[in-house]
């Protein structure tokens, strides 16, 4: 049986009891309304903690009860936004989070996790469940910030998708495109580079590199997405090659988008991947952040 096979309409929420947890039941639910789609609250009590430090032992009770309520307070905030009962799961599992989720990810269209935003050094820490469900996740995985611009993402209708020409990019750039399709959305394909300066370089000779990049990165990105544009005619595309700081870049449009989606590469170890890059942006975005594994399968 293959991946794709064992999928059904199902889109996939952590929940934790937090404000972090009910701002990503929100997406959750349009989500799961806009493709017709059931709905999974998923809480994960984290048996690694029922044996403490020094001794101390967890009751796995307290802890199974704490996660009801966090359940609990999920339904309610989805059935508040007039989702079917019908269609409505809430679950607690035992294990570790990241595990949790990564193992639903498999026979689901979209896993929705919430992330917190910071301020100060604290941002530059982004939380452990959502780096790891970003590495490992086998379907796209949506995370929604508190610092997200708008109380409801869709009003803009603008996607971005960052790809880098040096790397595989079809996993991203199809999603991007079915979801502008599906959203009725353009959709800007986002190429930012930044070319290492010598010390003695002048300016003219900087300026001369940037734009021989440029014109190479845009015959590239023409190339990577000229099948998807022919796929999907009715989606508006444009294509952005900036000279700039490929985090500053991405973080900067992501002030005027409705979703930013970006391609996880690696082996799928949360230690090896997502990088640096995506790392950042998962830090520092304003608007909900589509994390798609390429070369998954």
């Amino acid at each position: 049986m293959t991946e794709d096979s064992k999928r059904r309409n199902l889109v996939v929420v952590g929940v934790d009891g937090s404000e972090d947890g009910l701002r990503a039941v929100d997406y959750g639910v349009r989500e799961a309304r806009s493709h017709d789609a059931d709905l999974l609250l998923a809480h994960a009590v984290d048996d690694a903690v029922l044996a403490g430090a020094w001794g101390v032992v967890y009751d796995p009770n307290l802890l199974e009860e704490a996660g009801e309520e966090a359940a609990q307070s999920a339904k309610q905030r989805a059935l508040s936004m007039d989702f079917p009962a019908e269609r409505l799961t809430t679950k607690i599992y035992m294990g570790n989070p990241g595990a949790v989720l990564t193992r639903l990810s498999e026979t689901a269209r979209t896993l929705v996790v919430g992330r917190r935003a910071l301020s100060g050094l604290e941002r530059l820490f982004v939380g452990s469940t959502s780096v790891g469900v970003a590495a490992t996740a086998h379907c796209p995985t949506i995370m929604v910030s508190a610092a997200s611009h708008l109380p409801e993402t869709g009003g803009i209708g603008l996607i971005g998708v960052g790809v880098h020409t040096g790397e595989p990019s079809q996993e991203c750039l199809g999603y991007a495109f079915a979801e502008a399709a599906h959203r009725g959305a353009r959709l800007e394909v986002i190429h930012a580079f930044n070319l290492p300066t010598s010390f003695f370089a002048d300016r003219s000779q900087r300026a001369e590199r940037e734009e021989s990049h440029a014109k190479a990165a845009g015959e590239v990105l023409a190339t990577l997405v000229g099948p998807f544009a022919e796929r999907y005619p009715q989606v508006e595309v444009t294509q952005k090659v900036v000279a700039a700081h490929p985090v500053d870049e991405l973080n900067r449009r992501s002030d005027e988008l409705d979703l930013l989606v970006l391609g996880v590469h690696g082996s799928g170890l949360p230690v090896l991947s997502p990088g640096a890059t995506i790392r950042a942006v998962m830090a520092h975005g304003h608007c909900p952040l589509a994390l798609v594994r390429e070369g998954k399968h």
